[in-house]
């Protein structure tokens, strides 16, 4: 690594300084902007500045010196510092080939030193010139070029090869020159995320093979006034001058300047190459802000998309306790900036354990030391990060003495002084986000202590270490054990299509040389206008006739030697077929080849498991689960996107987790603390015979040694037995001539021999939460979809596990249900098994992954094979190419392994003669980094004036008022006579003024000061004139938005409420986007008179529009160069607007659905608004007939509303019922954003019978999208294209029911207490539901509150409503809406309810509790004064609680406690969930004791043992506190892998009667 910033030239004075905390801000020098011009917003005088160690050995990389003048410093230094890099890397010798060897360097395209001097000599002098003739017309050509030649040369010589040292990506391109370095070489720009960015391309290109080593890093020095005057115009310098990141009182940032380079290397060629590594990239992520954030406004959400790229990239779990000792914050000290990082960070990390704890990873931000150094800046933060992993050194960040508040709600803490960093693995991040909304994160760890060559790479011999054989063209290792790089041609792919097999046939009859040259169709080109396709990959003349004869035969020709033909695509046409992924399970030969590839070209994670012994079981079957995750990932990143999915054994839990009935991240979570030894069967062993599954039954003739196990295909079946019985019965089946094959597996797999191990797996299965899946998941148990509920989820994945795999049957069920395409993500025979099961019938089945040939090359001939089917697909990265000529080749290095920041043991002396060696002689030459304004020498200034004065018309000028002695003007001379402008004697105590006020806005001006005196106010006179065209005045209009206003709107309203309810807030009433597209239409046409709003293009709507309180948006119409107009709905949406005389003609309408893919709606429209499918009220309630729904579409009537924007909103109802009835998870959906509205008349009248068809056209957790086509009368009228939906969580489930009246969101639970979870996946679907359910008052206690704290208050508020709700429905009550119900607190803190708005309540009792992500709450009648009141308590049962005991307890009760866990640990072994029993007694114990506290009305009062357990049994304990006891029930729970004890108070004898 090597690193030139403020305060240290090079590595090692960089870590003294961090190590020290030294603070390396300055005053800005004089030399960089000139101190007397300063514009007035630019308040701010300090930085990072490395002037002092601004010089490069220019003769060293074989510069004149005479060319550094003209060059941009910063390419020098950056050539610098990458010398430097490799020196510490171990020089140039060390270097692999140096084709392989590329370059990625961010840099920003400010200002710089080098440019400005080049607008000066070109511009700035030519306009002092130009002006001054102006203002002096007798002077003469000759007397202005002396004045331009005096200014230019004042800035130094000009060559001819200056020009090229400005090219921007010559920051690159001159350091991989001189150090002739060979591979790709560019620049970024990301902003302050450039050099991050950077290394997330450097990370892609090793990973992907491309290069064996990159060099990547950042640079800036640049302080130009504009870039000053920029960040002080946005407020963003500090006025305190101080750099203080995460500081309460931060008021922005500094800016530095530097460069930092690093080197990088795969982990496992540093490691064979005996390198030192600094630190291992662990992951790279980066992510835009998209349109959530302002263009200078800092977006959490896309910070926190950038850090979990990189932690998922990295395989690892942010929130898993150590996974991090430091983050190098991005910290400016800007306000915005540090709290939205400090709110990524929470979100992302989690909360704290305990507020205020001092133990947790820290903090840092380097910009407190140096200041913001931009586009390195994060490179200044990686090379930080890395040193600290190296010297094990934890860092300290300056000014941070009082933290920033959002800090503590981190786990994150701020260091004062350099600590020692204990444990590992050390592990850092660190974080880079830029202007604009760019976001770059970087993982990195500590080095692994020196090894044998790793797995990834290739063992002696030349075999290779992903299982296959020496791929053609790569050669084997070279002596010494690495491996050279090889020469691969890219694999050519000839993709053909036409209207038909003849068209096909045509195309062919010509020369081989001709078909090869023939245009490519695009990977991703529709199926319209070319059906029939043929695809070819390395199209030999061999393959060529085999394509000829397949095309001319008219079959199907499906990937034998390469050739896909298909004369019908099975994926389209009139009833194209479904897409699934087939997952696979266990087989004798687990040899997946090329995932490193894979995983690299995709920025997936490889995860441990992918590469796990086959003969070992379990541990292969976590192997085949790993790697049907990565081919999954990179086949939907192609943009396969299956329609269902299924697996064969093992692989049915992959279709689990791909179809959505599973979290994939807590799935891996438990996947990695499962002990794969708890399967092992000794002594069993499964066999495979080529025959039915008919026959094999009737072999084993009732026999309950062996079972059958799997029924795969027609001609294979599997058994599992005791290895001789099964031994025995393949012989016996090879003796009648049917193959049989015993297998290498150990277990009992699909057998009810597996019954007596199932308990750990089916009891960290039963943790899961089980989701509505995103599409159909088919079980090989039941050769049918799993069901919908939970519980039944459960039940037959447990089935699975002990009944055979009915392979064979699902297979023939789904091609019966549709499917046509199988698509297996992984590697093995599987498809060989599909093919057996559909011969005869159309279909195709591919396998994503082969041990025939590399990864990317496999998933090549997916891509080509689906394409050829009709599916739109892109093709992998790598080194396909489509054009069939001479493509030069593309270099591979084999395997990739994650890159790490690499530098060898020692660094040897440079080669000499080598790129980098330094020629005798030359000293190093210093640069000039500022461009300050050129003033002339006195002489020469005194010479100039006099001439100035000679010319014809110059009239009385004076010298300078900075002339020398003896160059005065003759006395009395002043601005005055006939030339002299109007003003000027008001200005003749300061000529200058007037030009001096314009140099703050205009720099040329300030040249122009250094020449011109009297004629000063004249030529600003000049410089202002020149103003550019004004653009068109936009219109402006204000809209009122209000019920009063807006009535309608009352029709228009989130949330339910009783009738009559008076709080008008509690039911949001908000301006529906399609209404808000009509004013927007409305106000272009009066802007436009006589034209008609036509069509609307990029409508997005940035947020809703609510009418309370009551407010005014202003409409904002600029009319556009192009003849649209763009308008501005205030800051709630926007939108282009086309305009014309008259209505566009109308196309055809949409053909109708094919028979058999649409079936009648479950509801009908008066159950869509009956049951609250759709919030609407009479006036937006337009859906009259629901014609049809299929997989993906919807048709309905549409009886258009008279309120404004109703018609189209009811395009949306339509939309969200399709969601809701066919993909229930995540239903709730509110527009966001379409893409084109072309409307072909003027808006149906109220009460016309439109016809609406709606088609989806995409779908993701997030979005779903769809075009729409309304037509009256058979004619079109309008049709939408791209309408996107944002997708909410929501209680979907509960809507037939009544919800929210008559529906919980808690569940009762027996001993009638309820139990409310988090069951959000974001913030803004839990805010949804919120307002569902809480009051005015009490939406604005659940705002007051801490972030931190939000959530636990909002879950035991809806527990304890529920609480209620469900006691008053209990007996008798009818519609009980939320809102009617305030929970409050007494002034001991106890809660209690009331009613609301008319709503009346006995006496009842109510406690309630929340821990984490769960909350309880139980209600008992008469909880009056005296009256008996109930008491909950829900605890978490963790070993960290025990250390609590010997507080809590009392010497009788640790005894007891110590009886029970000792009888549970005989009994069981010890808790559930890997926790002691111990644990778990000690938490009832607790809960217990907070239970009684809260019915006694007093809490525990910091004395738990006044509350004293005296009995106790698994399922109820007896509390003694004075001289009553209490009987305490309870329970255990498990959320989210958690778990939990609930303990409440058991009723009197009249209360449990009444239970």
């Amino acid at each position: 690594m090597a690193a030139l910033l403020p305060g240290a030239p090079g590595l090692d004075a960089y870590w003294r300084n961090l190590v020290a905390g030294a603070d390396c801000i300055t005053d800005l020098p004089g030399h960089r902007i000139d101190p007397a011009y300063y514009p007035d917003p630019v308040y701010c005088r300090r930085g990072g500045f490395v002037d002092e160690f601004a010089e490069v050995e220019a003769a060293r990389f074989g510069i004149m010196p005479n060319a550094v003048p003209g060059t941009e410093p910063d390419q020098l230094i950056a050539l610098s510092m990458a010398a430097d890099a490799l020196d510490d890397a171990g020089g140039a010798a060390r270097l692999p080939d140096r084709d392989r060897v590329g370059v990625v360097l961010g840099r920003g395209g400010y200002l710089s030193p080098g440019l400005a001097r080049l607008d000066q000599r070109v511009r700035t002098a030519h306009q002092l010139t130009r002006t001054l003739g102006e203002l002096v017309p007798g002077l003469g050509e000759e007397q202005l070029a002396r004045v331009r030649e005096a200014f230019t040369r004042r800035l130094g010589p000009q060559e001819p090869e200056h020009a090229i040292g400005l090219v921007p990506n010559l920051a690159a391109s001159r350091l991989a020159s001189r150090l002739d370095l060979r591979g790709p070489v560019y620049t970024v720009d990301a902003a302050c995320a450039s050099a991050l960015v950077a290394v997330d391309q450097a990370v892609s290109a090793l990973a992907s093979g491309t290069c064996d080593v990159m060099l990547a890093g950042g640079t800036h020095h640049c302080h130009d006034i504009t870039l000053w005057s920029v960040f002080a115009q946005l407020r963003a310098l500090s006025p305190s001058q101080r750099s203080r990141p995460f500081h309460a009182g931060a008021d922005g940032l500094l800016i530095g300047e530097g460069t930092g380079i690093v080197v990088l290397k795969r982990l496992v060629d540093a490691q064979r190459d005996g390198d030192r590594v600094y630190a291992v990239i662990r992951g790279t992520g980066v992510a835009g802000d998209g349109r959530a954030g302002g263009l200078v406004s800092p977006d959490s959400g896309g910070q926190a998309r950038a850090v979990r790229n990189a932690w998922r990239a990295a395989g690892l779990d942010p929130r898993a306790p150590g996974a991090l000792g430091l983050i190098e914050a991005h910290g400016t000290g800007t306000p915005a900036g540090d709290a939205s990082e400090l709110a990524t960070l929470a979100e992302v990390f989690g909360p704290p354990e305990r507020p205020g704890a001092q133990e947790g990873p820290v903090i840092g931000s380097v910009k407190s030391m140096i200041g913001h150094t931009m586009p390195a800046a994060g490179a200044a933060g990686l090379i930080k990060a890395a040193l600290a992993v190296h010297h094990a050194t934890l860092l300290p960040t300056l000014h941070c003495d009082e933290p920033h508040p959002g800090l503590a709600r981190t786990v994150f803490r701020p260091l004062a002084a350099a600590a020692p960093w204990p444990g590992g693995p050390r592990r850092a991040a660190v974080n880079a986000f830029g202007f604009g909304g760019i976001n770059a994160h970087v993982v990195i760890e500590q080095a692994p202590e020196a090894r044998a060559v790793s797995r990834a790479a290739a063992p002696a011999g030349g075999a290779r270490a992903d299982g296959g054989g020496a791929a053609p063209g790569v050669a084997p290792p070279a002596p010494g054990g690495r491996r050279p790089a090889a020469v691969r041609e890219p694999e050519r792919v000839l993709r053909l299509a036409a209207a038909g097999p003849a068209a096909l046939a045509a195309l062919l009859d010509a020369d081989d040389a001709v078909v090869r040259a023939l245009p490519a169709e695009p990977a991703d080109a529709p199926v319209a206008g070319g059906a029939c396709r043929l695809g070819v990959v390395q199209p030999t003349a061999k393959r060529l006739a085999l394509a000829r004869r397949a095309v001319a035969r008219g079959r199907a020709w499906r990937g034998r030697d390469d050739v896909w033909f298909s004369p019908g695509p099975l994926l389209a046409g009139p009833r194209p077929g479904l897409l699934a992924f087939v997952f696979p399970g266990l087989e004798a030969e687990f040899e997946p080849r090329g995932l490193d590839e894979v995983a690299g070209a995709f920025g997936l994670a490889l995860p441990e498991w992918a590469t796990a012994d086959a003969g070992d079981t379990v541990r292969q079957g976590l192997g085949v689960l790993s790697v049907a995750g990565v081919l999954e990932g990179a086949l939907r990143r192609m943009g396969v996107t299956p329609d269902g999915v299924a697996g064969h054994s093992v692989g049915e839990w992959s279709a689990m987790v791909a179809g959505g009935l599973y979290s994939r991240e807590r799935s891996d979570r438990m996947l990695a603390t499962f002990d794969p030894d708890s399967l092992t069967v000794p002594g069993l062993v499964f066999a495979a015979l080529g025959t039915s599954a008919d026959r094999v039954t009737e072999a084993l003739g009732g026999r309950t040694d062996i079972v059958l196990s799997h029924d795969n295909s027609p001609r294979q079946t599997m058994v599992c037995g005791p290895e001789p019985a099964v031994e025995e019965l393949v012989r016996w089946f090879r003796a009648r001539r049917v193959l049989g094959r015993v297998l290498p597996f150990t277990s009992a797999f699909h057998t009810p021999m597996l019954a007596p191990h199932l308990a750990p797996l089916a009891e960290n299965a039963d943790r899961l939460e089980v989701l509505p899946a995103t599409l159909p998941v088919w079980s090989a148990t039941t050769a049918a979809p799993f069901p919908d509920d939970p519980a039944g989820v459960r039940r037959l994945f447990l089935r699975h596990l002990l009944e055979p795999v009915r392979f064979r049957p699902m297979i023939e069920a789904m091609h019966d249900a549709g499917y046509r395409v199988f698509v297996q993500p992984g590697t093995g025979q599987l498809t060989s098994l599909i093919d057996d099961t559909l011969a005869g019938r159309e279909h195709l089945a591919v396998a994503a992954n082969t041990p025939h040939r590399g990864g990317l090359d496999q998933l090549r001939r997916v891509a080509l094979a689906l394409w050829t089917e009709g599916a739109r697909v892109e093709d992998p990265p790598g080194a396909a190419v489509p054009a069939i000529g001479t493509a030069p080749a593309v270099l591979s290095a084999g395997t990739a392994a994650p890159p790490s920041v690499a530098v060898p043991a020692a660094a040897p002396a440079r080669a000499p003669g080598g790129a980098a060696a330094r020629p005798p002689g030359g000293g190093p030459v210093r640069l000039s980094l500022g461009e300050p304004l050129v003033s002339l020498p006195p002489a020469e200034r005194a010479a100039l004036g006099a001439l100035l004065r000679a010319a014809p018309g110059a009239g009385s000028v004076p010298a300078p008022a900075c002339a020398p002695a003896g160059a005065s003007a003759p006395a009395g001379a002043h601005a005055s006579g006939p030339h002299a402008p109007a003003g000027a004697h008001a200005a003749a105590s300061d000529p200058l003024a007037g030009l001096r006020g314009l140099a703050r806005r205009v720099p040329a001006a300030a040249g122009l000061a250094a020449l011109l005196a009297e004629t000063a106010d004249a030529a600003a006179g000049v410089l202002t004139a020149a103003a550019p065209p004004r653009p068109p005045e936009p219109v402006r209009s204000t809209l009122r938005i209000s019920t009063r206003a807006m009535p309608y709107l009352l029709d228009h309203c989130f949330y339910a409420q009783p009738p009559g309810w008076p709080d008008l807030a509690d039911r949001r009433p908000v301006v529906p986007a399609t209404t808000i597209v009509q004013h927007m239409m409305d106000a272009v046409e009066r802007a436009a008179p006589g034209l008609r709003a036509t069509a609307l293009h990029g409508v997005r709507f940035e947020q809703w529009a609510d009418a309370l309180p009551e407010t005014t948006a202003e409409i904002t119409v600029t009319p556009g160069a192009d003849g649209a107009y763009a308008v501005a709905f205030g800051p709630y949406a926007r939108a282009r607007v086309t305009v014309a005389p008259g209505h566009p003609a109308p196309p055809a309408a949409w053909p109708p659905p094919e028979p058999g893919t649409e079936r009648p709606c479950a509801h009908g429209p008066a159950d869509l608004y009956a049951d609250r499918w759709m919030f609407h009220g009479p006036a937006f309630q337009g859906v009259t007939g629901m014609t049809g729904l299929g997989e993906r579409h919807i048709r309905g009537t549409i009886t258009a509303p008279a309120a404004p924007g109703a018609l189209l909103d009811n395009v949306g109802q339509l939309l969200g019922y399709w969601l809701m009835a066919t993909r229930p998870g995540r239903a709730i959906v509110f527009p966001v954003a379409m893409d084109g509205i072309r409307f072909h008349g003027p808006p149906p009248a109220a009460g016309t019978r439109v016809e609406c068809a709606v088609r989806v056209t995409g779908l993701s957790d997030t979005d779903v999208t769809a075009d729409a086509q309304l037509t009256v009368g058979g004619r079109v009228w309008a049709e939408i294209a791209g309408w996107r939906d944002r997708r909410f969580d929501g209680p979907l489930s509960l809507r037939s029911g009544g919800y929210p009246e008559r529906r919980p969101l808690s569940r009762p639970r027996p001993g009638g207490w309820w139990l409310m979870t988090d069951q959000w996946a974001d913030l803004a679907s839990r805010e949804l539901v919120m307002g569902t359910q809480l009051a005015g008052e009490e939406r604005a206690a659940y705002a007051a509150r801490p972030a931190r704290g939000r959530r636990a208050w909002l879950l035991g508020r809806l527990a304890a409503k529920d609480a209620v709700r469900g006691w008053l429905w209990e007996h008798g009550e009818g519609d009980v809406f939320p809102a009617e119900i305030g929970i409050r607190n007494d002034a001991s803190g106890r809660p209690f309810a009331v009613g609301r708005h008319g709503r009346a309540l006995p006496p009842l009792g109510l406690s309630l509790a929340h821990r984490k992500d769960v909350a309880v709450a139980l209600v008992r009648p008469g909880g009056g004064a005296g009256g008996p009141w109930p008491g909950i308590d829900v605890e978490v049962v963790s070993d960290d609680t025990l250390r609590a005991a010997a507080v809590a307890l009392g010497p009788g009760e640790r005894a007891l406690l110590d009886a029970r866990a000792a009888a549970a640990h005989a009994a069981d072994g010890g808790g559930e969930d890997g926790i002691g029993a111990e644990a778990e007694w000690f938490a009832r114990f607790w809960a217990a004791k907070e239970a009684v506290a809260k019915a006694e009305g007093t809490g525990l009062r910091g004395r738990p043992r006044d509350f004293a357990v005296v009995e106790a049994a698994p399922g109820e304990l007896a509390v003694r506190t004075g001289d009553r006891t209490h009987r305490v029930r309870c329970t255990r729970i498990t959320h989210a892998a958690r778990a939990y004890v609930v303990a409440w108070t058991a009723p009197n004898e009249h209360e449990e009667n009444s239970e």
